[in-house]
């Protein structure tokens, strides 16, 4: 990594790796995370046994980390989203079809990015070709597909004095549901 070139240590482990994150915990002053691939139950373990500060806290990655409890969290709070159904069948998602109409996508609840855990469903024909793949115990969220504008990310920071910095807005653009640029 072109970190690990400069940092005093480097430890390379998957985000699950509780022995792994625990040293890196007894290795630091606090941890942040900037995705929601990381597991909550292993990093709230070691944020409990160790006393590492998380300055977003674990509970964040509980919305993050499920884009069905993300959606309904923002519809919560006001904030439009796509039309939406869960899926954890392929009866379920007849349904959700029948519901929502075409086109739409089809997307893990959890985990899956730059493509992977992502399927169009545009039509009929689409709707049996997943069908006929359904994955073992997907849990997954048939969303309305959107025409939009652009999509951007917006990055905030806030530090311990609570001083709050807005970093540059970025333009994403994504080929094959991967991101491409930004």
């Amino acid at each position: 990594s072109p970190a690990g070139q400069v940092s005093d240590f480097q430890i390379v482990a998957g985000y699950g790796d509780e022995a792994a994150l625990t040293e890196l915990a007894e290795k630091s002053d606090l941890l942040t995370y900037e995705f929601e691939n990381v597991d909550q139950d292993v990093l709230a373990r070691v944020q409990k046994r160790t006393g590492v500060l998380v300055p977003q806290g674990v509970k964040l990655l509980t919305v993050t980390s499920n884009r069905i409890n993300e959606k309904n969290f923002l519809r919560t709070h006001g904030l439009p989203t796509t039309d939406f159904a869960k899926v954890a069948s392929p009866a379920e998602l007849k349904v959700a079809v029948k519901e929502l109409g075409f086109p739409a996508i089809l997307k893990t609840v959890s985990g899956g990015y730059d493509g992977h855990g992502q399927w169009d469903i545009n039509s009929e024909q689409d709707v049996k070709n997943m069908l006929e793949k359904w994955p073992k115990n997907l849990l997954a969220i048939l969303e309305k597909r959107v025409d939009f504008v652009k999509e951007i990310s917006v990055m905030v920071s806030r530090d311990n004095c609570d001083l709050v910095k807005l970093w540059p807005i970025t333009e994403n653009q994504h080929k094959y549901h991967i991101l491409h640029l930004s």
